[in-house]
């Protein structure tokens, strides 16, 4: 190839990177101004806490059918808390999820914000349901020691039956920094923590009651 053919196309595609690159710095330049006219736009958007924590980690409400409840609802009969004096004769006194083995507690604290409706609230006029389903239920420990118990985080609500599955609210650690962000410098939180559904692992004795 003559010499002055050759330098003229390392002179185009030279060029033509510049073009590529400079097309791609204003694509990535616009995508970043959108989302932060779009973050923009939300900033103090929230005076409460707790409709910025639903707006940033919020999920679809779950709903029972009337087969998940009844057969929640027959479980719950047997879950329902006996003697606390006698807790190695407790029913579900222990539970695994997630890798964890959890032992159920007689105390209400710590209490969680869920970032969904427990789905038995809709039910809480059943004797065996509870009118809060946000306060602590198990507390759990990844090499279970009864002896030398050392919970790592809490499970919240009463199991229930949904999709197949068994499921209780795990404490998880929200987007605190966006949760900030979207809400304004009078937003606080007495919450002690935050929850969301985790399935029981199917292996647990849960799944043997009909």
């Amino acid at each position: 190839m003559p010499y002055t053919l050759w330098t003229s196309r390392q002179g185009y595609d030279v060029c033509m990177k510049r073009k590529n690159k400079i097309l791609l710095t204003s694509l990535v330049s616009l995508v970043v101004g959108a989302v932060a006219f779009y973050a923009f736009s939300l900033y103090e958007s929230f005076s409460e806490y707790d409709d910025a924590f639903l707006y940033i980690e919020g999920e679809e409400d779950i709903v029972l059918t009337q087969n998940e409840f009844e057969k929640t609802s027959r479980v719950l009969e047997k879950w329902q808390w006996g003697d606390k004096q006698t807790p190695e004769d407790e029913n579900f006194r222990i539970i695994s999820i997630d890798g964890y083995e959890c032992v159920k507690v007689w105390t209400s604290q710590p209490r969680a914000l869920l970032n969904s409706t427990h789905p038995l609230e809709q039910f809480i006029d059943n004797s065996f349901i509870y009118d809060s389903q946000n306060f602590s239920t198990y507390n759990c420990m990844k090499n279970l020691d009864l002896d030398n118990f050392d919970g790592e985080f809490y499970l919240y609500g009463q199991p229930f039956f949904y999709d197949e599955q068994w499921w209780l609210y795990k404490s998880f650690e929200p987007k605190r920094n966006l949760i900030a962000f979207v809400c304004s410098d009078s937003c606080f939180t007495s919450w002690q923590d935050f929850a969301k559904p985790e399935p029981i692992l199917k292996s647990d004795q849960i799944y043997l009651e009909k």
